[in-house]
């Protein structure tokens, strides 16, 4: 297949071109991962819990922020370098969270079917998440496919320029060979020599 950067594999919904959707998730990512933290940590009843507990909350806010926030800058880094490698941590992400909202969902389901009796405010929770994490699920949906094309995309470009460079200068080295000089003998001479070394 050869490359062209207006082919429709490399767009999103045959219109846009993922370099575009996938530079827009990533700033997009930045912000809301750190949206997501600020409201995760000011809104978590750190007055309720041990200092145990709140240091394990504490360290997984961390482990979120960090996490998302380098996945994002991969993303824009491997835009930027056309380093297609770098889209895997994001896409592993991204299908981290999709499993993790698709077992939120699962879980406030089965709260709602239970025979258990549920307090208003349990019930009211499991229908927002019930609501909520499918709408999130396909909008991570179509990130992963973002990325994922965009990843191809880079894969593409890279091939393309690679083959179109010239080849590199290759040194060759050249080893010089010392003639050795052989010496001749004639059966006559070697006779003598033979003669001359035998005792008297």
């Amino acid at each position: 297949m050869e490359f062209s950067e207006n082919l429709e594999l490399f767009k999103v919904f045959k219109c846009i071109h993922v370099k575009y959707t996938t530079g827009f998730c990533g700033i997009l990512g930045i912000i809301a991962t750190i949206a997501v933290f600020g409201f995760g940590v000011v809104i978590f009843p750190w007055n309720l819990y041990e200092t145990a507990v709140n240091v394990t909350a504490m360290t997984a806010f961390a482990c979120f922020l960090v996490g998302g926030v380098t996945v994002h800058i991969l993303i824009l880094h491997g835009l930027y370098e056309i380093r297609f490698r770098s889209m895997i941590p994001a896409i592993l992400y991204q299908s981290f969270l999709m499993c993790l909202n698709a077992i939120t969902t699962l879980i406030a389901i089965g709260e709602l079917v239970s025979e258990n009796e549920l307090s208003p405010r349990d019930e009211k929770m499991a229908r927002i998440v019930i609501c909520v994490c499918p709408t999130i699920l396909v909008i991570q949906s179509l990130v992963l496919i973002s990325i994922g094309k965009c990843r191809l995309y880079l894969q593409c470009k890279r091939r393309h320029i690679r083959n179109g460079l010239p080849p590199p200068v290759r040194e060759v080295i050249i080893i010089p060979t010392n003639k050795v000089s052989h010496m001749e003998l004639s059966v006559d001479d070697s006779y003598a020599v033979a003669e001359t070394m035998m005792p008297n």
